[in-house]
Order: structure tokens, then C-alpha cells, then sequence
């Protein structure tokens, strides 16, 4: 049976061998073609082939219809051509001289024969050296069987690196199915499809995920639920990632995994036989890995490459494990962006070290990290955090204002694109950090406070206001070290009574542009989203919450110092039966009665509680307004912030992740660890219960 779906790893039909192909590792070059006869024996070597065309870039492998049982079809690319070669897949191996048929090859081809034409066309694509994407096709119904080509799609997204093939099933009866390609440009992946008849056009692209790297796998199943697509990919830090997708939806995912084999350059993927079992081939930091699946448990074996040391070849368990790291020194300390005030840097001794870039070597394991259903230390949870600055956040028509808005003498006008900060788990502190193995995350998003640009600070804060959504930081990477993806819009150009529906619409905006692009369904899993609203943002994220129309089901509802009229508040009982946590300051001159107001109004799951000596602005790592606006804090900056920040991180554990074991602190049955010696009054209703105290 012909291959429908291009990689470099394929299970022989009536053989049943496993056969291999790729790059030989260094001189005297060539394409080592490595085969496993039995599922219980070893990987041996089978043949070296292309040797006199020196160093290899890529190597594509097919099974076609010509011969009995079919020939084995590799296309190889050495530079910028591309030759084929063939061999019968007989016990001796014996491949062919090359044919050179193209140039202009700029990366990894992928290549399959598909069914269009008597005996059925090989269809190859390649990244071209001048952009865009390079498809030949060989008509085989022609007794020279020669290439044709290329014909250049894609080419106004500038240059490629690698792609992945398949054929659909058959459309019309008898008809071929769409080809279908993903490519790779930079982390990104987008999506070609064309109809395999003469003259028809390429179609795209379509953005399917990013943060990604290396060489992309793609599969149509053929067990289970029939038709699915499965795509397979290397992450831009640790391991691979898995999505699926049926006809007509988005892809879902990811499934992180095989993060102990470091970072991977290329995934190819079958379905073997007789099991229907997914198996992988992996290239991973100079191994060749062979990946198997049964039900949900993942095994691997080593491939032997020429002239390496003999691995162990029994199979491993595969699971995911962080990359290892090093102790930091006392001394260690992040980088200047990404140090909150020394107010609130922890102790040294959980400081992250400065780089951002993980140890090459992952043969050392740290140490078991913190279960995530433990009661949340005020101090670092099980991850790092990584951030992001995102600076063309896309604003809907309901978030903008229709011209220019005055408010108090000053003129308000819409930018033309918004900012927004986003802070994630990663394996490393710092800007563009590696993504910590685990995900997806749940996902939080936040409404900062506002404030007039007029209005009086304290000595040592910003004057400018357009920076204040950085300002929750130490808050939001307290989440992401907590297993939970941050984001944070700008909103400091709305003004500070607007509606809260407008402000939601940018809370919402930024959702959706996580989702939509960038990193997004690699970093967030949105069928778990929590909102954190700071002062008059908590009207906006309890206005999103209660919004039937908002895309995105918001579980869970957190609400620092809220602030503003009760009166103009969204009804917060109709939140009802998810759960709020509403967080207050007793030094607070700003949120005075709405806090009490807006959890009395609430309907269980409900939980408050009150920091003694709390001001409204010392949640932020450096803002503070001056008196009467906020009033002296009794609580340092610091503590202000490691209280709120563990009781915020126990109650999103606690409902975003089911870890119920988090939620006892909340309910006034029990101290937050770390807090035991201190009374913070914490009130609470759930569901069959009353009222809670601790005092």
C-alpha cells in the first residue's frame, strides 16, 4: 500500500520490518537506513547509502506501489538539490545511484504517494531557498517517470524551514482526498491544503500552533476515530506535543511529553501494525529514538547509529521530566526586568540564577518538584516563570472608543493596538523562557486598577500610568511558578469610571489573542479560565465572568481590594455556583465597604478574607497613591503580597485544578502554610454549609 503520509520512519506492508532513514552524523556522510525485524529485537543497521554526495540536510521515506512487496523511495537533500533513490526491501539492501531532479531546496522535504493518477503521483514538498514552499510531483503512469515542478505556494510568508504531508481520505467516490501540509516558519506552524488534481491551487495558510521547533509530524488515523489528524511536533524548549483535530474544528492539545529527551529536531509517525499502535521516531540532541504508545502510557528504545556506543535496548518508561537544573548561589538573582522591588524579592535561596537558558546537560534530574495539589508555600511553587511582552494586542469594536473620550479636563483616545504582559511555567526565569513540561496551564487573566494620571503618588512609584499593568508582576509570576498562565492587558487608557463592559471587552480581547496566535494553545488550557480583578478591574473581570456571550466560561473569580459603587457593580450573586474570592485590606481608604458589599451579595462558594494592616495599592511591586488617596500601610509591601498571593494561588489550585486539599485555608478551617502564627480572619460558604471564621 503506497505511503500517504511523509516522515522518514515507515512500517514495511507484508514485511512488517521497521525501516529508518537519516543523516549520517558526521564523514563519510550519507544516509545511514537502519531496520527492526521483530517488535522484541534490536534496531540494526542495514545500509549506508548517498555517500558521495557529502553532508546530508534531510532525508524523506516512502513505501510506493512499484515492485512486490513495494520498493522503499527516499528523497535526499544534499545543499540546495534534491535526488531519489530506491531499493526492494529485501534482507540485503541494496540502494540505487541518485537521480537529481531539483534545486533550490532550503530545508526538510516531505514527500508521499498519493492518488491522483493511474498508479498514483509522488507528491513531494520543500522549503525554497527564495520562500514559500517548493511542490514536484512524478507522474508515474509515464514510462521516464519524471518530476515536474515546482510550483511555489505560500511564498508571501517569507522563508520556510521544514514540512509535513498527508493525503485525506477519498472525497467524491473514486476522487483523491486534499493533500494537506503544515509548515514550519520560525516557532510557527501554518496550514496549506490543495484538491491533487492539475492546475489546482494551494490554499492557506492557516495558523495552527507556535512554539515550536524543528521538524513536524503529520497523521491521519486510521484506528479509533477514523479521519482524525494528528499532528506532532518538537517544542521550541524541552520534549514534543501532540494535537488532534477532526474535520472542521480547531486542533486540540497540546499533550506535552518525552520532555527527558531534552530538545528534539525532527518527529516522524506511524501507525503500525497489527496493534494500531502510535509509534514515533525521534531525533533528539544526536539520539535516535524510537517512541511507543499503549493506551497512555509512552515506552521507548534507542536506536544504534554507526560508530555509536551501545545503548541499553530494553524499553523505558517515557515520562515527562523537567530538564535538570543547577542549585543557583546565594548570591544569584534574576535579571533587572524581571526583579520585582527589593521589598518583594524573596530570600536568596529561592532566587532563580539569571539565565534564562537551561543546562545542555539533562542527565541530572532535580529534585521531585512540589505536588500542585499541595497547599500553595508563600513562597515559589514547582516551576519558574517565564514572560512575555505582547505589544499588538488586537482591541474589538466594543472596547474602543467610538472617537476621542473626555473625562476631567483630559481628552482619552484608543490606541491603535494594545500591550499586554503574559507570564507563564517555564524550566527557567526570564523574557522568551523555555516552557515547563506539564502544560497546558490554566489560564488567568487580569484587570489591573486604574488611576488618573493627575493623581498624587508616593515617592519611588511610576508618575505615568501607562506602565500599571506591569504592575501586578510579582503576583502573576507567583501563579506561573504555581502551574498557571498570566496575562495581564493594559487598560491604563480607559478612563478610571468607564463601564466595566468596556474594560471586560479588553480582558477579553487579550484572551482571545492568546488563544488565536502566538503561543497560546501550547501555553493555556482555556476550558479552565480564572479571572483576577485589582480595584475598579474587579468590576471588569466580574463583568466578563457574568458576560453569556464571552467565548471563553470563566470558572473562577478573584478579586483584589475591589473598589468602586456597589450599586454599579455587575450582580455578582448571578455567578453563582462558581466560586469568588474576595480579598481586603483593613488600612484600605479606597475599598472600604464594596468588599464586605460584594461578598455578602455573593452566593456560595464564597470565600473573604481580610489582611490586617493591608493597603489598597501595596498588592503592586512598586505603586502607591498618597494620602488621603491610600492610607499607611502597617503591612510591609512584601508580606502585603506573600499573604495575598498565597491565598489567590489556593483558591485557583483549588478550582481551577480540583486540588481540593488547597481550599481548607479558605474556608477558615485551617492556617495557610507559612501563616500559623498569624490571625487572619478568613470567612467562607460552600455549598451545605454556613458561614465560616477564622478568627
Amino acid at each position: 500500500m503506497p505511503t500517504t503520509t511523509s516522515g522518514f520512519f515507515l512500517q514495511c506492508a507484508s514485511r512488517g520490518t521497521l525501516e529508518l532513514v537519516l543523516p549520517a552524523a558526521g564523514a563519510p556522510f550519507g544516509v545511514e537506513h537502519h531496520r527492526r525485524e521483530e517488535a522484541a529485537g534490536p534496531w540494526r543497521h542495514a545500509a549506508t547509502f548517498a555517500r558521495d554526495l557529502g553532508p546530508i540536510g534531510a532525508v524523506a521515506l516512502i513505501q510506493s506501489n512499484f515492485g512486490d512487496p513495494g520498493h522503499l523511495e527516499a528523497v535526499v537533500r544534499a545543499g540546495e538539490r534534491l535526488a531519489a533513490f530506491w531499493c526492494a526491501p529485501a534482507s540485503e539492501v541494496s540502494w540505487s545511484e541518485p537521480r537529481f531532479f531539483a534545486e533550490g531546496a532550503a530545508g526538510d522535504p516531505a514527500l508521499i504517494q498519493g492518488g491522483f493518477g493511474g498508479r498514483g503521483n509522488f507528491e513531494l514538498v520543500v522549503p525554497h531557498a527564495s520562500g514559500g514552499i517548493a511542490h514536484y510531483h512524478r507522474d508515474n503512469d509515464t514510462a521516464e517517470l519524471g518530476w515536474r515542478g515546482p510550483a511555489i505556494f505560500g511564498a508571501e510568508f517569507g522563508r520556510f524551514d521544514a514540512v509535513a504531508m498527508v493525503q485525506r481520505g477519498a472525497g467524491a467516490p473514486g476522487a483523491p482526498g486534499d493533500l494537506e501540509v503544515v509548515a514550519r516558519a520560525g516557532d510557527r506552524l501554518l496550514m496549506f491544503r490543495r484538491s491533487p488534481g492539475a492546475g489546482a491551487a494551494w490554499q492557506g495558510a492557516e495558523e495552527v500552533v507556535s512554539g515550536i521547533r524543528g521538524t513536524p509530524a503529520l497523521f491521519r488515523s486510521t484506528s479509533g476515530v477514523e479521519g482524525t489528524l494528528e499532528l506532532f511536533s518538537p517544542l521550541a524548549g524541552v520534549g514534543l506535543a501532540r494535537w488532534c483535530r477532526g474535520d472542521g474544528a480547531r486542533f486540540r492539545g497540546p499533550e506535552v511529553f518525552a520532555t527527558d529527551l531534552g530538545r528534539c529536531e525532527a518527529v516522524s509517525v506511524i501507525e503500525s501494525r497489527p496493534l494500531g499502535r502510535l509509534e514515533l521516531a525521534v531525533r533528539a540532541e544526536g539520539r535516535i529514538v524510537q517512541l511507543v504508545r499503549d493506551g497512555e502510557r509512552w515506552s521507548r528504545r534507542e536506536v544504534r547509529r554507526s560508530g555509536s556506543p551501545s545503548p541499553a535496548d530494553a524499553p523505558s518508561p517515557a515520562t515527562p521530566q523537567p530538564p535538570a537544573s543547577t542549585t543557583p548561589p546565594a548570591s544569584a538573582t534574576p535579571p533587572a526586568s524581571t526583579t520585582p522591588p527589593a521589598s518583594t524579592t524573596p530570600p536568596a535561596s529561592t532566587t532563580p540564577p539569571a539565565s534564562t537558558t537551561p543546562p545542555a546537560s539533562t542527565t541530572q534530574q532535580p529534585p521531585a518538584p512540589r505536588p500542585t495539589n499541595a497547599a500553595p508555600q508563600l513562597r515559589a511553587g514547582p516551576h519558574r516563570a517565564g514572560f512575555r511582552r505582547i505589544g499588538a494586542l488586537s482591541l474589538s469594536a466594543d472596547a474602543c472608543y467610538p472617537d476621542t473620550w473626555p473625562f476631567q479636563g483630559a481628552i482619552y483616545r484608543c490606541p491603535a493596538r494594545g500591550a499586554a504582559l503574559l507570564y507563564y511555567p517555564a524550566s527557567a526565569d526570564g523574557d522568551e523562557a523555555p516552557l515547563s513540561p506539564g502544560g497546558p496551564f490554566p489560564v488567568v487573566a487580569i484587570a489591573h486598577e486604574r488611576r488618573l494620571p493627575t493623581s498624587a503618588v508616593t515617592r519611588g512609584s511610576p508618575a505615568g500610568t501607562g506602565q500599571d499593568y506591569r504592575q501586578l508582576a510579582g503576583v502573576m509570576a507567583h501563579l506561573a511558578r504555581w502551574g498557571f498562565v498570566v496575562i495581564a492587558p493594559d487598560l491604563s487608557w480607559l478612563t478610571p469610571d468607564d463601564a466595566p463592559l468596556r474594560r471586560a471587552a479588553v480582558l477579553r480581547d487579550a484572551l482571545s489573542h492568546l488563544r488565536a496566535g502566538s503561543r497560546g494553545p501550547l501555553l493555556a488550557d482555556f476550558d479552565r479560565v480564572g479571572l483576577l480583578g485589582h480595584g475598579l478591574g474587579a468590576q471588569a473581570a466580574l463583568a466578563l465572568a457574568l458576560d453569556a456571550a464571552c467565548p471563553f466560561y470563566v470558572r473562577a473569580l478573584a478579586l483584589l481590594a475591589p473598589a468602586g459603587e456597589p450599586d454599579r457593580a455587575p450582580p455578582i450573586d448571578a455567578l453563582a455556583p462558581r466560586p469568588v474570592l474576595v480579598v481586603r485590606g483593613t488600612a484600605d481608604p479606597i475599598a472600604t465597604s464594596v468588599p464586605a458589599a460584594l461578598y455578602d451579595r455573593a452566593r456560595a462558594p464564597k470565600h473573604l478574607v481580610t489582611l490586617p494592616g493591608a493597603s489598597h495599592f501595596g498588592y503592586t511591586t512598586s505603586l502607591g497613591l498618597a494620602e488621603p488617596l491610600d492610607g499607611p500601610a502597617e503591612l510591609s509591601r512584601r508580606e502585603q503580597q506573600a499573604i495575598a498571593m498565597g491565598y489567590v494561588a489556593a483558591f485557583f489550585n483549588g478550582y481551577l485544578r480540583d486540588a481540593r486539599t488547597c481550599l481548607g485555608a479558605l474556608s477558615g478551617k485551617e492556617s495557610l502554610e507559612g501563616l500559623e502564627a498569624r490571625e487572619i480572619p478568613v470567612c467562607a460558604e460552600t455549598p451545605g454549609s454556613g458561614a465560616g471564621l477564622q478568627g
